[in-house]
């Protein structure tokens, strides 16, 4: 079937299109040239005065899974028909359901959300859930850097070809696209009331440090060659002077790809009165030094929110 958008304002860098006005032309569901010969289009769109763009993708924005669900457990209120729909989906009138995510997403101007946080336990769950969501694609990168048993590995110096087979092995069995890191190590301190662990502190009964599994698990993403990097949640969140945790993980990379998680709450320093205070500039620079660090913001939402992190121990 050939399909015509008209008329509409295109911006493709990579064509070096700035806002011309042009036609855009499918076939079968791909984007074509222009058809010789003056075809007429199965299906036109006369789109003039709208702009039409390559759809956005948000590497990180949790859409699905136990942590999502239980966010809606604590706030029962928000599922009292916000939005009454004539669609036939399961919670279709409940606020932040999977029909409202989906087209909350699509409103924006996105077609692929990541949900960057799946414990592999919980895989199914949340493969079910965005299964649920209309109209955008989506994926999910799996949980390790606190799992029991590639502690355990680490602990008893395993080489990097058993690590590797284990994260591929959990890739496998979980269907997730990428390697989700948060705070390496730091959730057996963080149980023992530990609240500042550094990348190169020693995790309590498994003998190894923070760096050590952050490092051997970026190994293995660039060993298995998987199609995103690392995704990495830095030690220290939220913590005064966490930039300067922030500039030593990017330094651990060694050249290595790697994406930085929520960067903004990494951005603390220690200065003020109540030492507390932004360390954006600092945070940026030692950025621009590392083009092999990709990152994002992870943005604060205003409203009621809930905030529940993966810092735990599987």
């Amino acid at each position: 079937m050939l399909t015509r958008l008209k008329g509409g304002r295109v911006f493709d860098p990579a064509q070096n299109l700035n806002g011309e006005i042009g036609d855009i032309w499918f076939a079968d569901g791909f984007i074509i040239s222009t058809p010789e010969n003056s075809q007429i289009p199965d299906v036109d769109y006369d789109i003039s005065g709208k702009i039409v763009m390559a759809g956005a993708v948000d590497i990180h924005s949790h859409i699905a899974g136990g942590n999502v669900n239980t966010a809606r457990l604590l706030l029962p209120e928000q599922h009292r028909n916000f939005m009454a729909r004539k669609l036939n989906h399961p919670f279709s009138t409940a606020r932040w359901s999977t029909t409202e995510i989906g087209y909350r997403y699509a409103q924006m101007g996105y077609t692929t959300v990541v949900e960057p946080a799946i414990f592999p336990a919980n895989a199914l769950d949340a493969h079910l859930q965005m299964a649920d969501i209309p109209i955008i694609d989506t994926a999910g990168l799996v949980i390790l850097g606190n799992d029991d048993f590639l502690l355990r590995l680490l602990r008893a110096k395993a080489s990097q070809n058993q690590i590797n087979d284990y994260v591929a092995w959990t890739l496998h069995a979980t269907k997730c696209l990428g390697l989700k890191v948060i705070n390496a190590g730091g959730a057996n301190p963080f149980k023992n009331n530990i609240r500042h662990f550094d990348l190169d502190d020693i995790v309590p009964d498994y003998g190894v440090s923070s760096r050590h599994i952050l490092q051997t698990l970026q190994r293995a993403a660039c060993d298995i060659q998987l199609p995103h990097p690392v995704h990495v949640h830095c030690n220290n969140l939220g913590i005064p002077n966490n930039v300067d945790t922030a500039i030593a993980t990017m330094e651990a990379a060694q050249g290595l790809p790697m994406h930085l998680a929520h960067i903004q709450f990494y951005g603390y320093g220690n200065e003020g009165s109540r030492g507390f205070s932004s360390a954006a500039a600092k945070l940026i620079d030692g950025f621009n030094k590392h083009p092999n660090i990709t990152m994002d913001v992870g943005q604060v939402l205003f409203g009621q929110t809930v905030t529940i992190s993966g810092d735990v121990i599987a």
